[in-house]
C-alpha cells in the first residue's frame, strides 16, 4: 500500500476537454487498493464542469514488491475534444509519500494544485478558460 491522492479535474473552458492517462508506472487502477486512476483515462469533461461531479476520485501508488525502489508516476494528457488538439500535458510522480508535478507543458492553461499536509493528498488539475 502507497500514498495516496484524491483526484479531480474542473474544466473553465466554454468547450469540452478529453483526457488520458499514458505512461503508467507503480500505480494501482481498477481498483486496486481502492485506486481509480483509470477514471481520468478517456474521460470526457463537458464545458464549464467538473469530474468527478462531486467529490474526488481516489488513486494510489504502489510502493511494495518491484515498486518498493521505483517512484510512483502517470502522465495525464488534455485534448479539445472538437479537434483532439493537444491542451497540455501533466506528468505527476510520487516520491517519499509526496505527489508533485514531474513537469507540465502548459502551466498557462493547466493549473495544478497539489496539497500533500493530509493523512492523502489531494491532487486538483483546472484547464483555464481560453
Amino acid at each position: 500500500m502507497g500514498y495516496g491522492a484524491f483526484m479531480s479535474v474542473t474544466n473553465n473552458r466554454s468547450t469540452a476537454v478529453k483526457t488520458f492517462v499514458t505512461d503508467v508506472n507503480c500505480m494501482y487502477e481498477n481498483g486496486g487498493d481502492g485506486s481509480h486512476l483509470e477514471y481520468f483515462d478517456n474521460l470526457l469533461i463537458g464545458a464549464n464542469s467538473h469530474y468527478p461531479d462531486s467529490g474526488r476520485v481516489y488513486i494510489e501508488a504502489k510502493n511494495s514488491g518491484s515498486c518498493f525502489f521505483e517512484s510512483a508516476k502517470f502522465r495525464l494528457k488534455v485534448t479539445d475534444n472538437s479537434n483532439g488538439a493537444i491542451i497540455g500535458t501533466v506528468s505527476f510522480s510520487d516520491s517519499d509519500a509526496n505527489w508533485n508535478v514531474a513537469s507540465n507543458t502548459n502551466p498557462d492553461v493547466l493549473n495544478v494544485n497539489i496539497d500533500n499536509s493530509g493523512h492523502q493528498a489531494t491532487i486538483t488539475v483546472t484547464v483555464a478558460a481560453s
